[in-house]
């Protein structure tokens, strides 16, 4: 079995140094290169995509790619052929499914043993999303499933028409065209249901829609 390249990035040298010293302790994965700053982890990552980026969420210190959900939705987008597995101490449901949302593969809480990494990247290797066993707990499912199906249940029944014909492919024109509805309403329609589905972009949009199976 190859070994799976990771890349590791928090902003405190303790941290990145112990994670390395763990994750390369006989696991068969080979931490290829650490950093401090999310542009050296860019940079990097564009010449020599890596298996995995282990990422802390927050990067306070990057002007340029910021940090929290806006640095992970970039990583996401920008190096989809990489796995992103997130560090981070916040275990607000609403910002580990917005990570999800996202296109995570991963999230690792800090509190949490630092087996758990391996556990993760156990799963990442096998194309299984890894949710913390804390998240996984039947309160915390039943917390975040009521999170997603209230955002799901504010849609309004022209909203939700919108967005399937969305999610199908189908243009704003072509939408207006099928309901019956002007270009500009159909276009208000689809703004007022991504606000109340706290999704800011049109790729977001979609995989919350495929992701949480909204029209199967």
């Amino acid at each position: 079995m190859e070994k799976l390249r990771v890349v590791l990035v928090d902003d405190h040298q303790v941290v990145l140094a112990g994670l390395k010293d763990y994750l390369q302790d006989g696991f068969n994965i080979e931490v290829v290169a650490t950093f401090a700053t999310t542009s050296e982890l860019v940079s990097f990552t564009k010449a020599n995509p890596p298996d995995v980026i282990i990422t802390d969420y927050n990067m306070p210190n990057d002007e340029v790619h910021k940090d929290g959900l806006r640095f992970v939705d970039y990583l996401v987008r920008t190096f989809p052929q990489v796995k992103l597995l997130v560090l981070t101490m916040i275990s607000n449901p609403m910002i580990v499914s917005a990570l999800y949302d996202a296109g995570v593969a991963g999230v690792v809480f800090k509190q949490d043993p630092l087996s758990e990494v391996r556990a993760a990247l156990q799963a990442i290797r096998a194309n299984i999303r890894y949710y913390p066993p804390s998240f996984q707990s039947d309160g915390r499912r039943d917390e975040r499933e009521i999170f997603l199906q209230q955002r799901i249940n504010s849609l309004s029944p022209r909203e939700f028409e919108v967005l399937r014909y969305f999610v199908e492919g189908k243009s704003i024109a072509q939408i207006a065209e099928q309901l019956n509805r002007s270009a500009k309403t159909v276009s208000l329609q689809k703004n007022s249901a991504m606000r109340k589905l706290n999704v800011e972009s049109n790729q977001e949009l979609i995989r919350f829609c495929v992701g949480n199976h909204i029209f199967d």
